[in-house]
């Protein structure tokens, strides 16, 4: 037998050693559960995944070992394998009850249908192929399968919408950053400019003044000397003296003014209230908003 789906071995008594289960939802991975309403083997994998679905989260399970050591129809069983019953691996599958819509063996009946009208499946089962029964079943398996045929283009469809919806939004907020970005180059360019103009000015005053200085001190010296050399003779220092003393004057006069021209100018950066408030802001930028759900975020 394969190894897809079912058990390997020989025995089909519960428990059993020499059988191997196998996931009929996994290739070659071993099972650990046996759903008694969906008639599947389960791994652990699927076993967690069965108990969480709607739909099968309140069926029986039956974990190992006391799970059945049988194939079923579709993993490569035989006509017999499937007439065991999953409670009572030992006995086979004889009863129907209408009541509860449940098969079973007699002690299944005994156990839990003692009150219940059974019949007898061999008795009821000869024009189940051809009954209305059997064909809303394989109807509703078709019509099922179509409508999951239907969803799988619907999530395909889902699939690529989110996408493009990602691909369009990722594409908004890249922009959005450019015109920041855009933006604040210019502030600060144009801010730059400015400190530059600023610099340039007070140098060219500064550069100015020390220029007067020099030739104001060049004058003093050129003074000084001219005095001393006066001094041999009397008259000659005293006019010269003189003549120093208003230069002298002068000269001060010059020099103080230089001396309250020399300063500088101080100025700074006054950062833009409304840039420091997006800076604090962690959600500045912007932030996703769930159009589904009104203005949620995400």
């Amino acid at each position: 037998m394969g190894e897809v789906g079912g058990a390997k071995g020989r025995s089909i008594t519960s428990g059993s050693t020499d059988d191997q289960m196998f996931c009929h939802l996994c290739t070659n991975v071993k099972a650990n559960a046996w759903c008694i309403d969906c008639k599947f083997y389960l791994c652990p994998t699927c076993e967690g995944h069965h108990k969480k679905i709607p739909t099968t989260k309140d069926h029986r399970l039956l974990s190992h070992p006391r799970m059945p050591s049988f194939y079923l129809p579709g993993s490569g069983s035989n006509t017999e394998d499937i007439q065991k019953c999953p409670d009572h691996p030992q006995e086979e599958i004889k009863f129907y009850c209408p009541t509860h819509d449940s098969i079973g063996c007699v002690a299944c009946h005994t156990l839990k249908h003692a009150t219940c009208a059974k019949q007898y499946i061999p008795d009821i089962s000869a024009k189940f192929k051809s009954s209305k029964d059997y064909k809303n079943l394989t109807a509703e398996f078709q019509a099922t399968d179509k409508n999951a045929s239907k969803h799988l283009q619907e999530i395909d469809r889902c699939l690529k919408e989110v996408d493009k919806l990602s691909t369009n939004e990722i594409n908004k907020l890249q922009q959005f950053k450019a015109l920041i970005i855009t933006y604040l180059d210019e502030r600060e360019k144009k801010l730059l400019t400015e400190i530059k103009k600023r610099r340039d000015l007070d140098t060219a005053a500064l550069e100015k003044l020390r220029t007067e200085a020099r030739a104001l001190q060049s004058s003093l010296d050129k003074a000084l000397n001219n005095l001393k050399s006066h001094e041999e003779n009397s008259n000659h220092l005293f006019i010269a003296a003189k003549r120093a003393q208003a230069m002298l004057n002068q000269l001060q006069t010059s020099l103080d003014d230089i001396k309250c021209k020399t300063q500088v100018q101080p100025y700074t950066l006054k950062k833009d209230p409304l840039v420091e408030t997006l800076l604090q802001n962690k959600d500045g930028m912007g932030e996703m908003i769930d159009s589904r759900a009104g203005n949620n975020k995400l």
